[in-house]
């Protein structure tokens, strides 16, 4: 009877201690679990200093928005764009404002056309990225097609379609794509089929396949398709708009 109870007290002071060990490493985990929760909230602080603002050359993106009446273009200004693979197939990283008209058209048509501004341009940029094509009675078209550029170029829209053999878009192509119109006078453009998108916050990052570049012919006023024989000549801040003019003008 006396060693029943011995170990019953034994089994009981085992228990007591089982359940003060298991509140330390608990109180412990604790401590950790703040002092990494504490890290994380001090790294999202907005106290802490931006990155550096760079200068990134401006791109618009056209795509096609398939709607009830049909085929119309959606364009917009993208906030950051960049290619990401350097051997074949390239691709390019394209980040897009979520909930915009754009962002949408794209991840439902799969295609889309980036077009390089260049300075006479920055005056669209307002116009395209800052209003938006869900806007009541606001047209981007329209807006553009008002606005004249300071050298008095028109920024009406053009038809990438063509008939020629060095058409940047052509009958054969996808059908909506064949519908798309593109601003006049880009220093390059860029045919992207859409392969999967990144959830970024409050952007979605595009991860495209290049399908073609194209150029602006000056003397036949249209977009025509590059060929891999044509000379690449270097642009730069005289040829491209850049962000850091769009700063100093006070548009961004």
């Amino acid at each position: 009877m006396a060693r029943t109870q011995g170990l019953g007290i034994r089994t009981k002071g085992l228990f007591i201690l089982s359940l003060i060990i298991f509140l330390v490493v608990c109180s412990v985990a604790e401590d950790r679990l703040s002092g990494v929760v504490a890290a994380s909230a001090a790294f999202a602080s907005p106290s802490i200093p931006p990155p550096p603002a760079l200068s990134v050359p401006v791109w618009s993106l056209a795509s096609p928005a398939v709607n009830t009446d049909g085929v119309s273009t959606s364009m917009n200004i993208v906030t950051f764009c960049t290619p990401v693979s350097v051997a074949p197939p390239k691709l390019w990283a394209v980040s897009l404002y979520t909930s915009t008209m754009t962002r949408d058209a794209f991840l439902n048509s799969k295609v889309a056309v980036l077009q390089l501004m260049q300075p006479d341009q920055a005056g669209l940029v307002p116009l395209l990225g800052k209003r938006s094509g869900y806007e009541p009675g606001f047209s981007k078209k329209d807006s553009c097609q008002e606005h004249v550029s300071p050298n008095g170029n028109s920024c009406q829209w053009v038809s990438g379609l063509g008939i020629d053999n060095d058409s940047f878009i052509k009958p054969t192509e996808e059908s909506s794509l064949m519908q798309l119109e593109l601003l006049p006078r880009c220093k390059s453009y860029i045919k992207l089929e859409l392969l999967k998108t990144v959830e970024a916050g409050d952007h979605d990052v595009a991860i495209c396949q290049v399908m073609g570049t194209g150029t602006w012919d000056d003397d036949r006023k249209c977009i025509v398709q590059r060929s891999p024989d044509d000379p690449m000549i270097p642009l730069d801040t005289s040829t491209v708009l850049y962000t850091g003019e769009l700063r100093q003008k006070g548009i961004i």
